[in-house]
């Protein structure tokens, strides 16, 4: 069961501090180096959504912070960046080169990215009658020839009525 799930009903802080700490009461090494080494190789999986990631996330972190095992936001932000599939390499660079220079990345600015981008993938690409409309725009393909052979047999029909 997750830290979600037995954290879920409570909505005040005390409360859900004093469950937290009986969760992870002790502090040893052993416990310290297994949640940390949790968090290094936790990775997105695809058929997840990201929502479910970052909770996972959030979950991992809460123990950290429970295991007293102290990380500065900006590592918090290069590993979730780091938990994420090689498909989107594209959004770390982004992200990567929109933080102004000598800005540390805050945790909550990947998190909102990555939600962010799974929605854009998550829409539909253009509509088929997008596509249709770039074909039939397209001068050497069918309809536009098409209907310079018929202007042409009209017009040769009407010069021989004439004649």
């Amino acid at each position: 069961m997750s830290l979600y799930n037995n954290l879920n009903d409570d909505t005040e802080a005390h409360v859900l501090l004093k469950k937290i700490e009986t969760m992870f009461e002790e502090k040893s090494p052993l416990n310290r180096t297994s949640v940390f080494r949790k968090i290094v190789r936790l990775r997105y999986q695809d058929a997840s959504s990201m929502d479910e990631h970052v909770n996972a996330f959030q979950g991992l972190i809460i123990q950290m912070v429970s295991l007293e095992i102290p990380l500065a936001n900006e590592v918090l932000a290069l590993l979730m960046l780091g938990s994420r599939r090689d498909s989107w390499e594209t959004l770390v660079v982004t992200l990567g080169n929109s933080t102004p220079e000598g800005k540390q990345l805050t945790l909550e600015m990947p998190k909102s990215s990555l939600l962010n981008e799974e929605a854009r993938r998550k829409e539909p690409e253009s509509s088929s009658e997008d596509k249709a409309l770039i074909i039939e725009s397209d001068p050497s393909r069918g309809r536009g020839r098409q209907r310079g052979l018929q202007n042409r047999d009209k017009s040769q029909a009407r010069s021989k009525s004439r004649g």
